[in-house]
């Protein structure tokens, strides 16, 4: 085996071991950015919130509405 078939070697290791990297590299950031995004599906279903009423308003279960609001949400398009 000649220097030159040998270098070439070494370099195709070379190449392939920063490919394996790379790819590595490229998993561990989507996974990270998965786990760390904050509209993340598992997090938002994992939490519970709890409904309180105050003294004031009526505790008949009759008043009770889980429905969304009706109204338009306000939305501003000015960006300076």
């Amino acid at each position: 085996m000649s220097r030159i078939e040998s270098a070439r070697r070494r370099a195709d290791a070379v190449k392939r071991g920063l490919a394996i990297l790379a790819a590595a590299s490229l998993v561990v950031a989507g996974v990270l950015a998965r786990a760390t995004h904050p509209g993340h599906a598992a997090t938002a279903s994992g939490s519970s919130t709890a409904v309180t009423s105050s003294g004031s308003e009526s505790s008949s279960s009759d008043d009770f509405s889980i429905a969304p609001s009706s109204s338009q949400p306000q939305v501003q398009t000015h960006v300076s």
